[in-house]
């Protein structure tokens, strides 16, 4: 007579149980456990240049597997913004961008941010022209530029700033050939009394446009954060700084809006001041940069104002993951090398690459899904790690044994 399909699901259940749970509470395998651990910061400890292995290091080094989730990210209705607009300006001289800063202030945008850096003086009646200008409108944020690597002083203005007029560092973290992935909303400021860091250009618009956004962005107390790109170019508003000044724009298009002015292109093959980013459809070997400048501000913004940040797990979370996970696995793997030695390396390589796969999809979802980063690379080394030091423990156990007493489950098993 053949068991009832439910007797069958609880016989293998059990089995399985018994695979895990067999060896879990050893004491070898705990001590085995914590082994991995210790060969994990010994060796992270220890500085060795594999220069064999420099053109792989540098072919991965600007890879990062979360970016397929920004790479394959499909348009929505819902995607497009309303709150952000970009004006391309062009090749546009001082005395172009004074003219289209006026038509545009004419619209009356909440905010508008001049993406380009003045280093210096040019005409005196373009720059006398843009300075008048610059002037009569304090809803207008200026770029500056921080020099990372500069001790004495990082902080270099815009040739055009006064008072009135907020400003931000507009260059990012990386140079121009990595991927942007990262944002300093704030650089500590030593010289200031009150200790008032420099802010980022897309911090200082957003002081400007939603203070409510600004103090949550400070209250975060963050020197970095990861962008969230939810946008491509085509994704915002966008308009040619011709249709303002020949006055086509339709009267309050951009009223209480933010404005970005900058440099950007409908022609692929026009990549000055484009960059590198996670949306690039090409997310490995990439080829061709993907975003203009303004663009990556202008996700910048929106993951400020919606309140939309990319949450990273502490690392005490990841630790404690990696031993819970450390720790079934080596039951497994002792419970194989021990009692079916004959298809341990089978069983470890199998359950080596499944989990692999299992935790980077785990990875990938709910970074997808919820845009949280659990970061199990920690996990994965323990992993990997794990079957060869069962080898060593082996050896060290069977030593204490004899000089020891010490008790294990090694020694007295054929293989």
């Amino acid at each position: 007579m053949k068991k009832p399909l439910h007797k069958h699901i609880g016989h293998h259940a059990r089995r399985v149980k018994n695979h895990i749970t067999k060896y879990l509470y050893e004491r070898d395998t705990i001590f085995s456990t914590i082994w991995v651990f210790v060969f994990i910061v010994v060796l992270g400890s220890i500085q060795i240049n594999f220069y064999f292995l420099n053109p792989l290091k540098l072919a991965l080094k600007d890879f990062d597997f979360h970016d397929m989730a920004h790479a394959n990210l499909e348009f929505r209705k819902d995607a497009i913004n309303h709150q952000i607009t970009i004006v391309n300006i062009g090749p546009a001289d001082r005395e172009q961008l004074a003219w289209i800063i006026e038509k545009t202030a004419e619209q009356q945008p909440k905010v508008m941010g001049l993406d380009v850096e003045f280093a210096g003086p040019r005409d005196p009646y373009q720059d006398s022209l843009l300075t008048a200008v610059v002037s009569r409108h304090p809803n207008l944020v200026l770029a500056s530029r921080l020099e990372w690597d500069d001790q004495q002083d990082p902080y270099k203005e815009n040739f055009f700033s006064g008072k009135g007029t907020g400003e931000g560092y507009a260059n990012m973290l990386v140079d121009s050939i990595a991927t942007i992935r990262l944002w300093a909303p704030f650089f500590e400021n030593e010289k200031d009394p009150k200790g008032q860091p420099y802010k980022s250009f897309a911090a200082a618009i957003l002081e400007k446009y939603d203070t409510v956004a600004y103090q949550r962005l400070v209250n975060r107390d963050k020197k970095v954060e990861t962008i969230n790109y939810t946008r491509r170019e085509e994704w915002y508003h966008r308009i040619e700084a011709s249709s303002l000044l020949d006055g086509t724009m339709e009267p309050g298009y951009l009223k209480d809006k933010i404005v970005l002015l900058g440099y950007s292109s409908t022609n692929p093959n026009d990549i000055e001041d484009k960059k590198f980013t996670p949306m690039n459809e090409k997310f490995y070997g990439k080829t061709n940069p993907d975003m203009f400048g303004v663009a990556v501000h202008a996700n910048m913004l929106s993951m400020a104002i919606e309140n939309n940040y990319i949450r990273k797990m502490p690392a005490w979370f990841s630790w404690i993951l990696a031993i819970i996970i450390g720790w079934i696995h080596m039951a497994i793997f002792i419970k194989y090398y021990l009692d079916h030695h004959i298809w341990f390396h089978l069983v470890a390589k199998i359950a080596q690459l499944l989990s692999a796969i299992l935790f980077l999809y785990l990875d990938l979802w709910f970074y997808e899904t919820y845009r949280i980063k659990l970061d199990m690379k920690l996990t994965l080394i323990v992993i990997v790690m794990a079957v060869d030091v069962i080898y060593f423990y082996e050896a060290w156990a069977s030593w204490m044994h004899r000089k020891f007493k010490y008790r294990t489950v090694f020694g007295h098993h054929g293989h």
